[in-house]
């Protein structure tokens, strides 16, 4: 493992412990579906999340696109067991954050603008 790998997944860890037991997953996908690293306590397929967080980043981008209403912030999808929090990291990276029903919103956007900028700059290197 590479020192980059492991200062991501170090970030994630931070991210983790600071917002348990809200986020029970967290995972950096490649535009592609292909996750280039995770932390997940809950039984989800990352894979199968990468593939289909891929498809939900492209089709936000597109929507902001038909639109003319500019780039994705930060995506919130909730659903009846889960929510899902995506925030872009560069053109071809995003950041989701898998939750429990009814998480703390504030906080978990809060510690993902914590860690964002520090993402961005070790994936860039």
């Amino acid at each position: 493992m590479s020192s980059v790998e492991k200062e991501i997944l170090n970030i994630l860890d931070e991210f983790m412990a600071r917002v348990y037991p809200d986020v029970i997953g967290s995972v950096i996908v490649r535009r592609d579906g292909l996750p280039i690293a995770s932390r997940m306590t809950g039984e989800f397929n990352i894979k199968l999340v990468g593939a289909m967080i891929a498809i939900a980043k492209n089709t936000v981008e597109r929507l902001g696109a038909e639109l003319t209403i500019g780039e994705p912030i930060i995506t919130i999808m909730q659903y009846s067991k889960n929510s899902l929090l995506m925030v872009p990291l560069s053109k071809d990276l995003v950041l989701t954050a898998i939750t429990k029903q009814e998480p703390n919103l504030g906080l978990i956007m809060l510690e993902i603008d914590r860690i964002r900028g520090r993402l961005v700059k070790v994936l860039s290197e």
